[in-house]
């Protein structure tokens, strides 16, 4: 599919059980609707794959409570999401996403040594980068710390072994904000986010160009307030805004060119034998 057509590649990265592959699975929900905004849905070429992690959620699951299945362990090659997109009703234009669905234990391998980061071959294409923070994590004290240290650790591999082209977008998701929302003691819940986010800008601001935190609930059962897909939307329209790939490449001949390529010896020599004809 990358090689027929421009795909934008976006990776979400994170421990076991933070809400990875729920972010996925309400992406695609959220078309179940009808259009997110003005963005329509165009296609799909893994929904099979997409109906099997949200059949938790489904009314033919039998569950007392919504939930996604575990991604497993299956090494370093990732399984691959598709959606394409169009935005607006009478646009031509369609924009094809392929979303890796990784599972926690390759990111911890990852994590503990850049050796094993460097398996993750995918993370070179990545045009996005989400890393997840745990807010069901984040309230409770003897977690809270390691969970932020598991993410720092990750995306330091990550930038240790070269694994992230500087032209990817990093995005810090605060997952599952809805345990944030309904805490009782908000003053000591933003006072922890803004240390977190103070620390990650001063460990990663000026080693990655493009660089943000985020919040989002897709299943937010603490807070219903917010909705399902709290803050899905916000990330869908970063997906279609930020695409480094997509610039325009420099192909004009470098000026101070001094002709001593073999290629530039060739062209003159055929170009002078078309002189004489």
């Amino acid at each position: 599919m990358a090689a027929d057509r421009p795909v934008r590649l976006v990776v979400t990265a994170g421990a076991v059980d933070c809400g990875k592959t729920t972010l996925l699975a309400i992406v695609y929900e959220l078309f179940q609707t009808g259009p997110v905004a003005s963005i329509q849905f165009a296609g799909c070429d893994t929904l099979p794959a997409f109906e099997q992690r949200c059949h938790l959620s489904r009314a033919d699951s039998e569950n007392e409570k919504p939930d996604t299945s575990r991604t497993p362990y299956i090494g370093p090659h990732p399984e691959y999401l598709h959606l394409k997109i169009q935005e607006g009703a009478d646009s031509d234009v369609h924009t094809d996403f392929l979303f890796t669905d990784v599972s926690g234990e390759m990111f911890e391998h990852a994590r503990n040594s850049t050796v094993e980061c460097k398996r993750l071959t995918f993370l070179l294409r990545a045009a996005h980068l989400i890393v997840f923070l745990d807010c069901e994590k984040g309230m409770q004290p003897n977690k809270k710390w390691s969970m932020v240290q598991d993410a720092k650790s990750l995306l330091q591999s990550c930038l240790d072994s070269d694994m992230l082209s500087p032209d990817c977008y990093v995005t810090v998701v605060w997952a599952k904000v809805d345990y944030f929302e309904a805490a009782k003691d908000k003053q000591t819940v933003e006072a922890f986010v803004t240390n977190v986010q103070e620390d990650f800008t001063a460990a990663f601001g000026k080693r990655i160009p493009h660089f943000k935190f985020h919040r989002a609930a897709a299943r937010p059962t603490r807070f219903p307030h917010l909705k399902m897909g709290y803050g899905v939307r916000e990330f869908i329209s970063d997906w279609i805004a930020y695409w480094p790939q997509g610039k325009p490449l420099d192909l004009e001949p470098p000026v101070d060119n001094d002709g001593t390529r073999e290629i530039d010896q060739f062209t003159t020599r055929y170009n002078a034998a078309r002189a004489d004809v």
